[in-house]
């Protein structure tokens, strides 16, 4: 342990400099030149410099040497009758200063005239004042009190705005600090040090916004940065921002922002819809929107529409209905979307008349669902001339949890969907009855009844797309589940839909992409049609038309009939005597319609009708055989909308500065390569920054525009869903290692009372050591240290 003694500031002084560089120095004087308090300072336990190598010794003496010349240059900054052009330089520097020497500092008073201007302000050490006494006699504690850091240290700054000068003149300067000091290596963990910078908060706003978890955004900025110590900030601290930021999207209430968003991309966007309705208590009922997109697909592949309910997709858990279909490459399109307050057939009704508001009174040939009692009802009261198909997925599920049987089940799919005609489906139904016994099952009764929403027979000639259940929506749900979450608000949620349309829209031009580039290679008999098939149709239906082709190597002609202007062929399969089909051959038109109806059905020709195409020499495929939903050119008068610089505009100044970030990445990489690169580099960075310096004194962002009638948030919706799980079995309750009785741990144990902590002086006053906000300061570090005065003379103290 080193003795306490007073010594010059010498070589020897310099030395323990090194190990513990962040020395305190006092210097306490008012503005007159008073003295306040007595100067001294304590130094490390002595390390004797014949120990180190030579070498290691002259590169420590000239590291000291240049990190005392550091202080002082700070010391002499801060002197008393120092000027400084404002609070924000002083303030930084101060902070700079801390940081070197290794202590936190806080905002302290604050001096204020009496128009309410800043005259005078005050910064000192994180762990200056007491804890009160209270707080330290408490004895009813439900957790362990917090570790004493607050030291009485009186180490600070105050600057006064002199009218005179027009500046602010430092007037005291305290430099000793009654308290170790913090090690390097361990400054960056004081709360007064740890902050977010403005770059930094908007890549991890961008980087947050596709779903990445704050703890792997902190590892990415440590990883960029070089280590934890030169980040800066800690992963609550990115969580904090973060969910900060989320606040101050929200500067009115969430529903008025919400609205003010959908009204934003309106008006960039005059295609861009949304409606809402507003409950009695002025709260925000049901929302539907869509945007210039979704109504031109919709124009184009509308005559077929899917929608289903899905939950836990946003903080208010209203229902989220997504309306979609099927595009040219027989792929999910989507059509538009609503939150719901409840699943009712009122709010379908809702939905559904402003869904056909939207696209202009268009009415779908077919709906699917998957059952619901409210959508059944409302779908036949606002679309009664649109075919209606339960879904049969959700049917076979039905039918093995009413009956419980997998033999039954298996049977009631084959009705469902193998049955060639009424009468084939009425005698299969009657023997599968019969089979099992279930008779007077109410819900074989009520299936029965309702045939004629499930049974193929009845969809015969109707075109569906070749769909038979809402899978597409199931689907689209587990795509959702990467965008969307129960934790989002309302602005969030809608920001989060525009992206995930978005990557929609780009994987569907990914797919005209594939579509047209290149031709496919020719590998069936009827290498004609299926050249033409690979010219127009998309890639997805020129596998299903190759497909038929294929099928038409097994098909022979048994005989046909001539009539005035048709001819009937009689199609039959090798190996399949029993089975034959019937496809009538128009001369005029040159339609070959099958008694499969493949061709109302899906809109492609099935194998049979390519027979009686090939025996009938046609060259090509007819026009009126060719659906031109299915077709390339499907959607070539209507070009999908550009949404990229739409959603631009709704960019948040934070998001805007991580994406100019995110593409500045191979300028770093390519200037960092050599000199010259660099200099080239920083050359045009540094023109750039002046013109949008102008740039932004002109420049104002404007804001959305607000309802004047503020619309409240809605309340939680209690939504249908899977039926509630039994709550798992509670944990087991910690207990005290020592007494082995929960409720406590052994830092609180009655068995063993503690006195009351007593500071690093031995002091038995209220002295604490955590800052304001409750984050530990506490040094790690047991060493002495030595403080220094600006006149050169010192002292050591234990």
């Amino acid at each position: 342990m080193a003795n306490s003694r007073n010594c010059s500031h010498t070589g020897a002084a310099r030395n323990w400099a090194h190990f513990v560089p962040n020395e305190g120095i006092s210097c306490d004087v008012h503005a007159n030149g008073e003295n306040v308090g007595e100067h001294t300072q304590t130094e490390p336990h002595l390390v004797h410099q014949n120990l180190l190598p030579n070498e290691i010794s002259t590169n420590l003496q000239s590291g000291i040497i240049q990190q005392e010349a550091t202080y002082e240059m700070f010391e002499n900054r801060f002197a008393v009758g120092s000027e400084f052009a404002n609070e924000d330089e002083t303030e930084s520097l101060y902070f700079m200063y801390a940081k070197l020497k290794g202590f936190g500092v806080r905002k302290d008073a604050k001096r204020i005239d009496g128009n309410g201007k800043v005259k005078g302000r005050r910064w000192v050490c994180s762990r200056e004042g007491f804890r009160p006494c209270k707080y330290l006699e408490n004895t009813n504690r439900k957790r362990a009190a917090r570790p004493l850091t607050r030291t009485g240290c009186r180490a600070g700054l105050r600057i006064l705005f002199d009218e005179k000068k027009g500046a602010w003149i430092s007037t005291i300067f305290t430099a000793y600090h009654n308290h170790n000091l913090i090690l390097p290596h361990h400054v960056h963990y004081i709360r007064a040090h740890m902050k977010v910078s403005q770059v930094d908060l908007a890549t991890a706003s961008a980087m947050h916004r596709v779903g990445i978890r704050p703890s792997q955004i902190h590892e990415y900025m440590v990883q960029c940065s070089g280590g934890y110590s030169e980040v800066g900030y800690m992963r609550r601290d990115v969580e904090n921002v973060v969910a900060s930021q989320k606040r101050q999207q929200l500067q009115d209430s969430d529903s008025e922002s919400c609205i003010a968003y959908l009204n934003g991309k309106k008006s960039s966007d005059p295609s861009f819809y949304f409606e809402y309705t507003i409950d009695d208590e002025h709260r925000l009922g049901d929302i539907f929107w869509c945007d210039g997109g979704c109504r031109a697909d919709y124009a184009i592949f509308g005559d077929v529409i899917a929608f289903d309910a899905t939950y836990r997709t946003n903080a208010y858990l209203k229902p989220l209905v997504v309306i979609v279909g099927i595009n040219h490459h027989y792929k999910t399109t989507i059509f538009g979307f609503a939150l719901l307050t409840a699943e009712t057939e009122q709010a379908y009704t809702w939905l559904l008349v402003t869904f056909l508001h939207a696209m202009e009174g268009k009415h779908p040939k077919a709906v699917l669902t998957d059952g619901d009692k409210a959508m059944r009802k409302a779908i036949s009261t606002t679309l009664p001339q649109s075919i209606h198909r339960l879904c049969c997925w959700h049917l076979e599920r039905n039918a093995q949890s009413n009956v419980g049987r997998t033999e039954f089940t298996a049977d009631f799919k084959d009705c469902m969907l193998y049955t060639k005609d009424h009468q084939d489906f009425q005698d299969k139904w009657d023997a599968m009855v019969r089979k099992h016994q279930v008779e007077s099952n109410e819900w074989v009764k009520k299936m029965y009844v309702d045939r004629n929403l499930w049974a193929e027979p009845y969809f015969k000639g109707q075109f569906l797309g070749g769909m038979r259940s809402t899978q597409r929506c199931e689907g689209f749900n587990a795509f959702l589940n990467y965008y969307v979450n129960r934790k989002l608000r309302l602005i969030e949620f809608v920001d989060q839909i525009g992206r995930l349309m978005t990557k929609q829209r780009e994987m569907e031009g990914k797919d005209d992409f594939d579509s047209s580039y290149g031709s496919p290679v020719l590998c069936t008999h009827l290498r004609q049609y299926e050249q033409q098939a690979g010219e127009i149709y998309t890639k997805s239906m020129f596998e299903k038309v190759r497909a038929e082709l294929n099928k038409e190597g097994l098909l022979f002609i048994k005989g046909y009939v001539d009539d005035i202007s048709t001819r009937t062929y009689s199609i039959g399969e090798f190996r399949k005597a029993n089975k034959e089909w019937k496809v009538v051959f128009h001369h005029q038109t040159k339609l070959a319609g099958c008694q499969c109806q493949f061709l109302e059905r899906l809109g492609i020709p099935c194998s049979h009708s390519y027979t009686v195409l090939k025996a009938e020499d046609v060259q090509s495929i007819p026009e009126c055989m060719q659906l031109m939903r299915w077709l390339k050119t499907a959607k070539i008068n209507n070009p999908p909308q550009n949404d990229d610089q739409a959603e631009k505009v709704y960019m948040s100044k934070l998001v805007r500065i991580g994406s100019v970030n995110a593409a500045c990445k191979s300028l770093q990489y390519l200037a960092g390569n050599s000199l010259k690169a660099y200099k080239e580099a920083m050359k045009g960075i540094h023109s750039l920054t002046l013109r949008l310096q102008s740039m932004s004194l002109t420049t104002t962002e404007q804001d959305f525009e607000r309802n004047p009638d503020v619309i409240r948030d809605p309340m939680l919706v209690l939504t249908k869903g899977a039926p509630k799980q039994p709550k798992k079995a509670q944990k087991k309750q910690r207990k005290c290692s020592r007494c082995n009785k929960p409720g406590h741990t052994v830092r609180t144990c009655t068995r063993n009372p503690s006195p009351i902590p007593t500071n690093i002086y031995g002091r038995n006053d209220c002295s604490d050591h955590t800052s304001d906000n409750g984050i530990d300061e506490s040094p790690h570090n047991t060493s002495t240290r030595t403080n220094r005065y600006i006149d050169g003379s010192s002292e050591s103290r234990m």
